[in-house]
């Protein structure tokens, strides 16, 4: 298993519960089911985007914008004059 797998879904339970919880709430048991669907497939497809910044905002408050912009641009290596793990 990759580690794209469980972010999938991860995304997808995520977005289906959401979704469940706000169909039901604003309309109804149609709603919910309706809202349940869409929130799994939005979810799936939009949470490993979501994740993936989530984690470049994390990197860019605890090791500031150089370093994380530098992750970009040196393909993953560490940046000039740093020493690599």
């Amino acid at each position: 298993m990759n580690l794209i797998e469980p972010i999938i879904l991860g995304g997808a339970a995520v977005g289906s519960i959401t979704g469940a919880v706000w169909g039901f709430v604003s309309s109804g048991v149609l709603w919910g089911l309706g809202g349940f669907v869409l929130g799994a497939v939005a979810g799936g497809l939009l949470g490993p985007i979501a994740f993936i910044l989530l984690g470049f905002l994390v990197i860019t408050l605890l090791e500031g914008p150089r370093h994380a912009w530098a992750l970009f641009r040196n393909n993953g290596r560490p940046p000039p004059g740093e020493k690599p793990p």
